[in-house]
């Protein structure tokens, strides 16, 4: 089965401005650390339609994955980020790998059906 992520998500911590600007990697980070579990456990999101769970073990589970994502990239983040080609770049990275490790961390969570195990349906 593919499985599905939000390579999106990184949007949440851009502006809406199109000029570029610069972000530390603390600050970047601080922003995706809060910005991806959210965007993840929103409830038309696929992480709450297709996986038996509360929201707050979808945070949590969204947060854990998020940290142990950024914690494997941390030294490959640069420590100043020029938004908004940065943020998309480790965005996408973070963000897909946030979805893998929370899909298999609650892979026996998962609900199967049509709408779920159809990968066009979260992209």
């Amino acid at each position: 089965m593919k499985i599905t992520t939000y390579f999106s998500l990184f949007f949440f911590t851009l502006p809406l401005s199109t000029h570029a600007f610069e972000v530390s990697k603390k600050t970047w980070i601080e922003g995706m650390t809060s910005a991806l579990p959210a965007a993840f456990c929103n409830s038309s999101q696929y992480f709450r339609q297709c996986f038996n769970i509360t929201a707050i073990e979808c945070e949590e589970t969204a947060l854990s994955a998020t940290r142990i994502c950024i914690k494997e990239n941390e030294e490959k983040i640069p420590d100043v980020l020029v938004q908004p080609e940065d943020g998309r770049n480790w965005g996408t990275k973070i963000g897909s790998c946030a979805g893998k490790t929370f899909e298999l961390s609650l892979i026996k969570k998962r609900i199967n059906n049509d709408q779920c195990n159809d990968p066009s349906n979260w992209q």
